[in-house]
């Protein structure tokens, strides 16, 4: 079956290419702030695609995530971008979790619309969390869920955008690997001088 290509169709492309440039930058960034920002602007690009393109369930994904990115944004300079999680950190977590479900069920569109809701869900715990190189390790099947999803909503730029992104995150994440692995190498070196010393 043929599919017809209109201008709506076209621009829902042009956004969704944005918000795919934006959110592949974020995989590069080190201070979560930088993450949440990037992504933010990234998920308003997504959020016009999928008007465009119908997509109710993916659009809904977009808004949580793009309201939880500015409550992220708050708390981070509220309490400052070190500070460890606590109880209100795990409810702000359920109340984003329970509001997807919610969602899910209000705009389900067959098994694999579920997939934007799979990703939502994995995407929201690695951005919840302070670790840049868990946001990236999670990264990997957030991109193989919205490939897939893209897929069932015939966005053939998502499919190809989510491809680079899948390879954007992967290499983020063998990244932030080495660099953690680097820096262990050079404190457990720091040390054993600090030992001879003494």
């Amino acid at each position: 079956m043929l599919m017809n290509i209109t201008w709506t169709y076209i621009w829902s492309q042009i956004f969704t290419v944005i918000e795919y440039v934006l959110l592949g930058t974020t995989y590069f960034a080190k201070k979560r702030k930088l993450v949440v920002i990037l992504d933010t602007f990234s998920m308003l690009a997504g959020i016009v695609a999928y008007i465009l393109l119908g997509a109710d369930l993916g659009l809904a994904m977009s808004v949580v995530i793009l309201l939880a990115n500015f409550y992220y944004l708050y708390d981070e300079h509220r309490r400052g971008k070190n500070h460890k999680l606590g109880l209100r950190d795990f409810v702000a977590l359920g109340v984003v979790l329970a509001v997807i479900a919610i969602l899910a069920v209000w705009t389900y569109d067959g098994p694999l619309s579920l997939l934007s809701v799979a990703a939502t869900v994995l995407y929201e715990i690695s951005i919840w969390q302070n670790s840049t190189k868990v946001y990236k390790f999670l990264g990997i099947p957030v991109a193989l869920c919205w490939m897939l999803y893209n897929g069932f909503i015939f966005s053939v730029a998502g499919i190809l955008s989510e491809g680079i992104i899948f390879l954007a995150a992967t290499v983020g994440y063998i990244q932030a690997y080495h660099a953690e692995k680097l820096a262990r190498r050079r404190r457990s070196r720091h040390k054993k001088r600090r030992q001879i010393k003494v």
